[in-house]
């Protein structure tokens, strides 16, 4: 008996050590990962979700989760630029090596923007022009439609970094799509509602999610991405919504109220809260969550749920 409760342990212990260490920059891409690779991967993620992607504070366990990891699965894009390189850089892990323009480079990097239709590519990358990603806007992880493409980039790299789990990788994605498919059909019949809409955001994110629901977005209320509004700005913004009857403000969940809130009383517009990434709210860790919440908030907002 003791030699079989022995053997056991000695099974689990090599299941466990034969799992692939994964890191996920943010919460909807751990989700995605451990749904792809499910017994097969041990994930940890280093963004929590309600803070802003552009300003996820860097920690020292981040630096060892990503010393560990056999692959980091990351948007992309120069998104997470601000932390993904520098932490690569001093990990020291020859599987994910720091590079400039992709933020990672090696054999373990899983970019998830690998066949996703890249939307505003800048004609220029002038500081002068705020904060500028030079290989176009890269908050496609804002739109549901883009969730397939995501797993099913994670599944291959998966395959290729572990083939001998190939076929597990395979069934775990058809499995996953087999429940995101049909969320998308019903969540693009609910988007109808908003075609059309006009709105003005916070921050130039929404791109993506407009091109999913239809909604328009005319203006932000930031002067350029990344530099605060002024009062002309927004004086411009204000008669803008009234000319063209915006009645929609989009905040993203990080973005302080206030300024939000007063443009929107000033138009006689509504505020729909947003997340730029998973578990922004509570309730909405996974992807499917945090697609739903963000339709949910549009709707009501716009006042066609």
């Amino acid at each position: 008996m003791k030699s079989l409760l022995l053997l056991s342990l000695l099974l689990a212990a090599a299941d466990a050590r034969a799992a692939l260490r994964i890191v996920a920059t943010v919460p909807e891409l751990a989700d995605i990962t451990r749904r792809v690779g499910g017994d097969l991967v041990k994930v940890d993620g280093l963004a929590r979700g309600p803070e802003d992607i552009h300003q996820v504070v860097m920690k020292p366990s981040f630096v060892t989760k990503l010393n560990r990891a056999d692959a980091v699965v990351y948007l992309g894009l120069t998104v997470e630029h601000t932390f993904l390189t520098g932490l690569l850089g001093v990990a020291r892990n020859d599987k994910l090596m720091s590079d400039p323009v992709k933020q990672c480079a090696g054999p373990g990097c899983i970019d998830c923007s690998e066949g996703v239709p890249v939307l505003e590519r800048p004609e220029s990358l002038s500081r002068a022009e705020g904060e500028i990603h030079p290989l176009g806007n890269p908050h496609y992880n804002m739109s549901p439609e883009n969730g397939p493409v995501i797993a099913g980039n994670i599944a291959r790299r998966l395959s290729e970094i572990d083939p001998s789990h190939a076929a597990d990788y395979g069934r775990n994605l058809k499995a996953y799509l087999a429940e995101l498919e049909p969320k998308l059909a019903e969540w693009r019949k609910r988007a109808a509602a908003l075609k059309g809409v006009k709105a003005v955001s916070y921050h130039k994110d929404v791109v993506y999610l407009g091109r999913f629901t239809g909604i328009e977005f005319v203006d932000t209320l930031e002067l350029k991405p990344g530099v605060a509004p002024t009062p002309s700005h927004l004086a411009r913004v204000i008669q803008k919504m009234k000319d063209q009857g915006v009645k929609l403000v989009v905040r993203e969940q990080h973005f302080e109220p206030k300024t939000c809130d007063w443009v929107a009383a000033q138009a006689g517009a509504k505020v729909a809260v947003i997340g730029v990434m998973a578990n922004a709210f509570p309730g909405t860790e996974t992807f499917i969550k945090f697609s739903e919440h963000n339709l949910d908030a549009l709707l009501e907002a716009g006042g066609n749920r």
